[in-house]
């Protein structure tokens, strides 16, 4: 097995298990910060296309169906993009502390923020 897989693996690990992780608005730091922040970023790559779902129910929600299947899908394209750019950006930078204080660069942190499908 090579090393791109085992850090491939280890990587998808951190990221399942912290979606369980009830998510607040202390700032994270050190060792505790970085590993957050790698997990946050492998966990919204791999459940970025989960937007194409939860966006489109949640503006039917509100809006109502026609809203949801025209506007809805849109928004929700448009965040599974955001979600896996902003997940690359946070595994490339996970050692880093940016920004400051390792705070999540989208809202919700994950697409199943606090166990919630939709809020």
């Amino acid at each position: 097995m090579n090393w791109c897989r085992i850090v491939w693996l280890a990587g998808l690990a951190v990221g399942v298990a912290a979606t369980d992780v009830v998510a607040d608005d202390r700032t994270w730091s050190g060792a505790e910060g970085r590993l957050r922040k790698l997990g946050r970023g492998v966990a919204n790559v791999v459940t970025a296309p989960l937007e194409l779902i939860r966006t489109p129910e949640l503006v039917s929600r509100q809006d109502g169906y026609l809203a949801g299947m025209s506007v809805g899908l849109v928004q929700g394209a448009w965040r599974t993009a955001q979600r896996v750019v902003v997940g690359a950006f946070e595994v490339a930078t996970s050692p880093l502390e940016i920004p400051r204080g390792f705070q999540p660069l989208v809202t919700p942190e994950f697409v199943f923020a606090h166990g919630k499908w939709a809020e």
